[in-house]
């Protein structure tokens, strides 16, 4: 130990060298300087937070007092509620909560009614205040909770055993849908057994008698098959003819005209259609027919193109005779005659016989039956109907007969919703191409156009257009410029000329398809589009 004296006190350190002692004085100095300086950042940083510290402190002194309001005013309920609690109940109030009616408590600080308090006995309060407690306990359970929760779970109980009912219906509705359907299956289908078992009995059965049984075996058609014997229905026009098919359309009226059916030149067109397409060299598919005396009796036995289409039309010309067709419109009679031209003759007697005429469900039973007693896996189109119909366009080609059936027609729908509009437009040329559509003659003479404009301009790029000076013939179409600023605007089809006059049938006059006539040299015709 040394002793070291300075000016302003002696200090005992414990020392070995003189150089350490030196270096260990720098080291406090520079730890002391730290220190103060750290103090004095931590003073600016307070003086600076002052004011926001001071804003924090009020926002918390602010929610401790109101936390203190919150829980004095609790405190000062209850201690209302006990007041209330200390003073007995009147006998006029207990016979309140008895009967369930609504009487107005006496004031409390009625001063008879406290004298009377005072001179009661402690105990007596007490018996009272305890008394009343549970009364109000048992009111507030009776009257007001229970009655709540009674009421609510009463609801869910209707409201849970009307949706339990609506599901037991549901199912059992379900469950006898698919009982009616499945008995409904299984009977066509034993049906259906009973029927191939007696078919493929009759050979057996022959020396029993035959006719009977067949009889039997018709009456059971009959039977299963008489819900559907109103199922005629089918679809006209959906589909066009192939070139190869109207190439041969001057053959076809030839011999149209030959066996008297002259107006019905598009159904032969259509049945070319189905049968073949207009190729081959048996287009009419009419080899096997027992009018072919030329060729062998086998599929496309025929090689040459015309004879077929004779041996063809003279057969569907039986056929429509024998299945009574009385116009180029009566589809019925013309269904029986076209599945008769598929099936041979003998179905259309067969289907007159026994269901009055054709349906899809006696052309499938006959085409059934027929399998079953030649042993074959197919025989005919049962669907050959809907087949070559969606190539028939009713008309011989004249648009002008068409055209005739529709005056009076109001509105247009079937035209411009044929065309394919969604909703009404100016329809006079979506009715000339409906026309031309059903005659067989559109995209063949007559352009598909619903704008007058583009019809002239198809007319003009074909080269058959004509000017007003043009005299025109029946089926041709004419167009109309009301305003004569060269910006046409209506078109119809030409009826006939008579007289310096040209007759018109036209669609969207007045908003109605009508017959009408101009005179030759009008100065409202801007043209005419040729066939």
């Amino acid at each position: 130990m040394k002793n070291i004296k300075t000016k302003e006190k002696v200090q005992n350190i414990k020392t070995v060298d003189k150089k350490n002692n030196h270096h260990y004085f720098e080291k406090k100095i520079n730890l002391n300087k730290k220190k103060q300086n750290i103090d004095k950042n931590y003073q600016e940083k307070d003086e600076q937070n002052y004011a926001i510290n001071k804003i924090v402190d009020k926002e918390k002194n602010v929610a401790i007092e109101s936390k203190h309001r919150v829980y004095k005013g609790i405190k000062h309920r209850k201690q209302k509620r006990k007041n209330r609690n200390s003073i007995s109940i009147n006998i006029d109030v207990k016979q309140s909560y008895k009967n369930k009616k609504k009487i107005k408590r006496k004031n409390f600080n009625d001063q008879p009614y406290v004298n009377n308090m005072k001179k009661m006995d402690i105990n007596q309060q007490q018996k009272i205040k305890i008394k009343k407690q549970n009364l109000k306990k048992d009111n507030q359970f009776k009257s007001r909770g229970k009655k709540k929760i009674n009421y609510y779970h009463l609801k869910m109980k209707e409201i849970a055993i009307d949706r339990y009912k609506k599901r037991k219906l549901k199912k059992s509705s379900q469950k006898t849908i698919q009982k009616s359907t499945n008995g409904a299956v299984t009977l066509s289908k034993n049906v259906y057994k009973i029927t191939k078992m007696i078919v493929k009995g009759v050979p057996k059965l022959v020396s029993i008698g035959t006719g009977l049984l067949l009889l039997c075996t018709i009456a059971l058609f009959i039977g299963v098959f008489g819900a559907l014997s109103y199922d005629t229905r089918v679809d006209s026009s959906t589909m066009n003819l192939s070139q190869d098919v109207i190439e041969y359309r001057m053959i076809i009226e030839q011999y149209a005209k030959k066996y008297n059916i002259e107006e019905y030149v598009p159904l032969v067109q259509a049945v070319m259609m189905q049968e073949s397409g207009g190729r081959g060299n048996d287009p009419m598919q009419a080899s096997e027919c027992s009018y072919n005396k030329k060729y062998p009796k086998k599929h496309n036995g025929i090689t040459n193109a015309e004879y077929s289409i004779d041996v063809g039309v003279h057969y569907l010309s039986d056929c429509l005779k024998k299945a009574n067709v009385e116009s180029v419109s009566d589809i019925s009679h013309i269904s029986l005659g076209l599945q008769g031209y598929n099936y041979g003759n003998g179905y259309i007697q067969w289907a007159v016989e026994h269901f009055g005429g054709y349906t899809r469900a006696n052309a499938k039973v006959f085409s059934d039956d027929m399998k079953s007693k030649l042993n074959t896996k197919v025989y005919g189109d049962p669907d050959y109907v809907s087949h070559v119909l969606r190539y028939y366009h009713i008309g011989n080609g004249n648009m002008v007969t068409i055209a005739k059936s529709q005056v009076g027609n109001v509105g247009g729908k079937i035209y411009w919703s044929w065309y394919g509009f969604d909703s009404r437009v100016s329809w006079c040329a979506c009715f000339v191409s409906w026309v031309a559509n059903e005659s067989g003659d559109l995209n063949v003479t007559v352009p598909k156009f619903s704008l007058v404009e583009d019809g002239i301009s198809c007319y003009k790029n074909k080269g058959k257009w004509r000017d007003k000076s043009y005299i025109p013939k029946s089926g041709e179409l004419i167009f109309f410029d009301w305003n004569n600023d060269n910006d046409p605007d209506h078109v119809g089809i030409v009826k006939k000329v008579e007289k310096g006059k040209v007759y018109t049938i036209e669609g969207n006059s007045k908003d109605e398809c009508r017959e009408k006539s101009y005179q030759l040299n009008s100065k409202s015709i801007f043209g005419y589009g040729t066939i």
